[in-house]
């Protein structure tokens, strides 16, 4: 990803980290609350792929477990794993977005929770309905990897090599 001064200001606007930090602190507090464990930090680098391109973002459901969606819609696997490696620096970006505004935590096992001592996010306020569906979409992720086991998994599933 190149710096912010060489982005296009339509890449600096869409994927700037406060608007994919949103997107992430939704899954991570999602995945805390059903799981009861904290968010292992590694799969931080899967949400932004599964949820920025629309045509995968319209198929997530947790309604469908993970490994079922997969096998249903294999078509959206295409340009995952290049979609996960292009989006590591903007995920980065992201995350320490909330570390440094103490919105997430990271633990001593080098996980991620959300902080108990500020108020949580809002899911609607100043958001309209592509951000909204984000927002819920990224908490659908957040259940699909609560119930897939382990990060390793995971990974394999969706066809991306750490």
């Amino acid at each position: 990803m190149r710096s912010w001064d060489n982005r296009s200001r339509e890449v600096a606007y869409l994927l700037n980290p406060a608007f994919c930090g949103r997107i992430l602190y939704s899954t991570i507090k999602t995945y805390n609350e059903v799981s009861k464990r904290a968010f292992p930090f590694p799969l931080i680098y899967l949400v932004l792929p599964l949820i920025l391109h629309k045509n995968t973002r319209e198929h997530i459901s947790s309604k469908t477990q993970m490994l079922m969606w997969i096998q249903r819609y294999p078509e959206l696997q295409v340009g995952y794993a290049e979609r996960t490696k292009d989006l590591a620096t903007i995920s980065n970006e992201a995350i320490e977005f909330l570390l440094q505004s103490g919105l997430i935590q990271l633990t001593n096992n080098a996980e991620l929770e959300i902080s108990k001592t500020i108020r949580p996010l809002s899911k609607t306020k100043f958001t309209n309905d592509e951000v909204k569906e984000c927002i819920v979409k990224g908490e659908h992720v957040a259940k699909w990897f609560a119930g897939a086991g382990k990060v390793e998994t995971i990974y394999i599933s969706l066809g991306v090599r750490p």
